[in-house]
């Protein structure tokens, strides 16, 4: 049997093995010094653990705590103002909102000069020409207009 893990030391010290590992394991300390003297730790400080003074709280917690657990959970509505809270939906929402329509509102801008209804529909198609408005040309043909645009 190799060496037994500090669990298996710690469950052999507080008698809480199968007879038969329990059996196996006594036959292993026979044998092994290493486990003699780790068991021999273990043993030392369970001791010293059990000679440590039990702390007095100056009140009695279990009749404190039993009521609590003898009591049905109630469930809690939430309130409308809920939604305006750090975990509401209503910040993110009316940030998505805002994002968007300014989103929008620069788009306009960029499309029309002004607003978005200004801009006529022969200037929004120049954004997809081969060289967009403002651009250099690579080659002489990509500069020409084509298909009758201004």
């Amino acid at each position: 049997m190799t060496c037994p893990r500090h669990e298996e030391l710690s469950a052999y010290a507080d008698h809480m093995m199968k007879p038969a590992e329990c059996a196996r394991f006594r036959q292993h300390l026979e044998v092994c010094p290493i486990c003699q003297q780790q068991l021999e730790d273990v043993q030392a400080l369970q001791l010293a653990l059990h000679a440590l003074p039990s702390p007095t709280l100056g009140f009695d917690l279990a009749s404190r705590l039993e009521g609590r657990l003898q009591r049905q959970p109630q469930r809690r509505q939430r309130p409308w103002p809920a939604l305006w809270g750090a975990s509401g939906w209503m910040p993110a929402g009316l940030t998505a909102g805002i994002a968007l329509a300014s989103g929008v509102w620069l788009g306009g801008l960029l499309l029309g000069g002004g607003s978005a209804s200004v801009a006529t529909p022969v200037s929004i198609a120049r954004v997809f020409d081969p060289v967009p408005p403002g651009g250099l040309c690579a080659a002489a043909e990509l500069c020409r207009l084509s298909k009758g645009m201004p």
